[in-house]
């Protein structure tokens, strides 16, 4: 099996992984002491994506394997770049949040099942985002970080409200998606700044700490 990082070979193992999970395993810890991180993986010439596609085949022996292509990203710059992102939408949400719920209360209720659709993809894309960092900041951070708890504890509640909005989208029932825009999405779209402001925190920490 070639292993090429960043296009580079040469990467010694210094044990002999029989699957490529165990390969995998190995490398990661190898790009941790690095501060870097894997954005692309390829396996035998074709790429593999995080979730199911991988799941597939972490199984898979090392011996029907040929090449296995990594590229990566400085861990620091990827959390700043998340931030950067997060921090640009975030404010936005409340607003939002209330725009829609009027037109849910308004004589043509339909006309927000498309903007909210919208809205829900945004507030997930920042829920991974914010997901995503924490992965990244690894070792440096634990569930004991009452900024981690304090966006466990936001993201459980999110998802929570976002269920029954779904439930009510699926019912048609735009009054009641409407209260919840107003009464409890928007609150808690409230809080996503201070999150992003906590969140920006444990970056510059990590941050000064890894240059």
């Amino acid at each position: 099996m070639e292993v090429l990082i960043d296009g580079v070979k040469g990467f010694q193992f210094l044990n002999s992984p029989d699957t490529l999970q165990s390969a995998l395993n190995e490398i990661m810890n190898f790009l941790s002491t690095k501060q870097l991180a894997m954005v692309k993986l390829r396996v035998n010439e074709q790429e593999v994506y995080p979730g199911r596609s991988l799941e597939s085949i972490q199984e898979m022996n090392v011996s029907n394997i040929r090449t296995l292509e990594i590229n990566t990203y400085p861990i620091h710059q990827l959390v700043e770049e998340g931030i950067a992102d997060i921090e640009l939408y975030s404010p936005e949400l409340s607003g939002l949040c209330r725009e829609i719920a009027q037109v849910f209360q308004s004589e043509n209720p339909d006309e927000g099942f498309d903007p909210f659709q919208k809205l829900s993809a945004i507030w997930s894309e920042i829920k991974k985002r914010e997901a995503l960092i924490i992965n990244l900041l690894g070792s440096h951070v634990t569930e004991d970080n009452p900024t981690i708890k304090m966006i466990k504890e936001h993201h459980d509640k999110l998802n929570s409200v976002l269920e029954e909005a779904y439930k009510s989208l699926e019912n048609n029932d735009c009054i009641g998606l409407g209260d919840l825009l107003e009464y409890e999405l928007a609150p808690l779209a409230e809080k996503e700044p201070e999150i992003v402001s906590q969140l920006k925190q444990l970056v510059l920490q990590f941050i000064s700490k890894s240059t």
